[in-house]
């Protein structure tokens, strides 16, 4: 998926779910700083210990 792909799903199912223009901001500028930092398949492992509770929470 491109970069831009998953900014603009990401955006659409913040607003779905009721977020904030501001929020979805913030969430969106997030989003661009971690695709500096990972890979794709990095990315993905990432995530599969964020929401299966390998990981610590970033704040």
């Amino acid at each position: 998926m491109e970069k831009t792909q998953a900014l603009a799903y990401t955006t659409i199912a913040m607003s779905k779910l009721g977020y904030s223009r501001r929020e979805i901001e913030q969430i969106t500028n997030a989003m661009l700083e971690e695709f500096e930092v990972y890979t794709e398949g990095e990315a993905e492992d990432k995530a599969d210990e964020i929401i299966f509770g390998d990981a610590p929470e970033r704040t």
